[in-house]
């Protein structure tokens, strides 16, 4: 008898590729979610998210207006029928209705088979082709018995479109969560619907995506709070909804790799991970909504131990995430589970990651995590975006607030670091200045020498031949807006220092030592 070459394909994987030689003695925690069975925090956070976006008292139409995320709608029709109580069933398919009618569907454009993100106006994302073409495969999966059977036959006419415009639009491996999404659209839709051709397609990307990781054991979005949270959510639906046996097992073994990784980076004492972030939208997951705080918040199950904010705050939006992370279940290293739960053990850590970012193809990636600081930095970016934070140093203040410091990400910099010390290089030769920021409650400009910064509860040892041009208090609003940072920053202090002519980039321009 032969083997059928899928079959063999995913056995040769599963028996000599370097990402099954990994221990096959690693002990997992599962957990299949219904809304029966969530804990009280759990339901509290399902509910106050369902309550922001289906205030009680409202009706369905009231809350789609033109302004409304259609992703975020998407997965409100999703929760409902995942909690399935009397009226949701109904307000799910209204809902539905709504998002099905907003695709576009002219073959001929490269908007095919995506949504609007919003009705008002012609706002495109190309991205919610994956998005919400993975929400309708759930929904499609999971919920079929309780919707009509004109809403299904629509997703699935959706999701047709939304897989040929995945495969017309064809996104590289080092998009990280798009292509990782995108692998998933083809072969579930190509594979449900007897579609080779993306059935085929799927199953290339997701062997791209591996490859692509196998070559650093990296993922090209690194260590970013919000982008490694929707990495996991797509290798979720590798492990529990794909249609190939290989990608399945893919899944399963890069979730458990990429779980060891958030861990290894992440310090449950600050509730964050250090620097550098190649994609951020803040600076303290404690003051934010990051996708990676929500899986952790549902992972260690304690509102104390969780690394988001107490309360509704900024990027709010992101709880959506929360009714795929319950429809899929959770995963993850019983070792790993207990590293996000502390303590914290001093680490160096050192990456090279691959990505195509203006700059070096593989950039270098280092950090240290004590208990209470911790810092990073990153060498061979040149591209200039206000998402990328070059280098950070956070520490925890006397009150258990948390500061910190911030390389911003406009090309100028390298970061490196140390178990001791940061240091600054420069990257642009035709820069004049550099700048970093640093955002702590009671920090004034007078607090900062030329060879001594004292803060609250940290000083930082400088040790640089360049001259301090500037150090000025800055427009809060301004540096939050400029600078991507979703945190409320009420006291920012903006560093400047003169570059001279024909620097030596082998030289640091800057060197700090932070001391608790």
């Amino acid at each position: 008898m032969y083997l059928k070459p899928i079959l063999l394909a995913g056995l040769l994987l599963l028996f000599f590729s370097p990402l099954a030689a990994q221990p096959k003695t690693v002990q997992l925690l599962t957990r299949n979610y219904t809304y029966q069975t969530l804990s009280p925090y759990q339901k509290q956070l399902f509910e106050t998210f369902l309550d922001d976006e289906l205030p009680a008292g409202k009706k369905v139409a009231d809350v789609l207006t033109n302004h409304t995320s259609l992703r975020n709608k998407s997965r409100v029709a999703e929760a409902l029928l995942f909690r399935n109580k009397p009226g949701d069933k109904a307000n799910a398919a209204e809902i539905l209705t709504w998002i099905l009618k907003n695709q576009y569907r002219d073959e001929n454009t490269k908007l095919y088979g995506t949504w609007k993100t919003s009705i008002d106006g012609d706002n495109l994302d190309q991205n919610w082709r994956e998005f919400i073409g993975c929400d309708l495969i759930i929904i499609r999966q999971k919920y079929s018995e309780l919707l009509p059977a004109d809403i299904l036959k629509e997703i699935e006419i959706g999701l047709v479109h939304a897989a040929k415009g995945a495969l017309k639009r064809n996104v590289a491996p080092d998009y990280t969560n798009i292509s990782i999404m995108s692998a998933f659209l083809m072969d579930y839709v190509g594979t449900e619907f007897r579609i080779d051709e993306l059935k085929t397609a799927g199953l290339q990307k997701a062997r791209k995506v591996v490859d692509l990781y196998q070559s650093h054991h990296t993922f090209s979005e690194y260590n970013s709070p919000t982008y490694y949270g929707v990495t996991l959510i797509a290798l979720a639906l590798w492990r529990e909804l794909a249609r190939s046996l290989e990608i399945k097992q893919m899944g399963k073994t890069l979730e458990q790799a990429f779980w060891h990784e958030a861990a290894t980076f992440y310090n449950p004492n600050l509730k964050n991970m250090p620097g550098p972030y190649f994609r951020g939208y803040g600076m303290d997951m404690q003051k934010y909504f990051s996708i990676m705080g929500i899986w952790i918040a549902v992972a260690v199950d304690n509102e104390q131990q969780a690394p988001i904010p107490a309360k509704k705050g900024p990027k709010y939006g992101e709880m959506s995430n929360l009714t795929m992370i319950f429809n899929l279940g959770l995963s993850i290293p019983q070792a790993d589970l207990a590293a996000l739960n502390g303590p914290v053990a001093p680490r160096f850590i050192s990456r090279t990651v691959p990505n195509m970012y203006l700059g070096d193809s593989l950039k270098q990636v280092t950090a240290m995590i004590n208990p209470d600081w911790m810092m990073g930095g990153v060498s061979g970016n040149r591209r200039v975006w206000n998402q990328i934070k070059t280098g950070a140093i956070h520490w925890k203040t006397s009150n258990g607030d948390v500061s910190w410091l911030l390389v911003p990400g406009n090309g100028k910099t390298n970061v490196t670091v140390s178990k001791t010390t940061m240091s600054l290089y420069l990257a642009d030769p035709k820069a004049t200045s550099i700048e970093l920021y640093i955002v702590t409650p009671t920090a004034l400009p007078d607090s900062f020498t030329d060879v001594m910064w004292t803060l609250p509860s940290m000083t930082m040892n400088i040790t640089t031949t360049l001259k301090r041009i500037h150090t000025e208090k800055v427009d809060s609003a301004g540096f939050e807006k400029d600078q991507a940072v979703s945190d409320p920053c009420p006291n920012v202090i903006k560093i400047v220092y003169e570059i001279p002519a024909s620097w030596d980039g082998a030289k640091p321009v800057l060197a700090i030592t932070p001391n608790r």
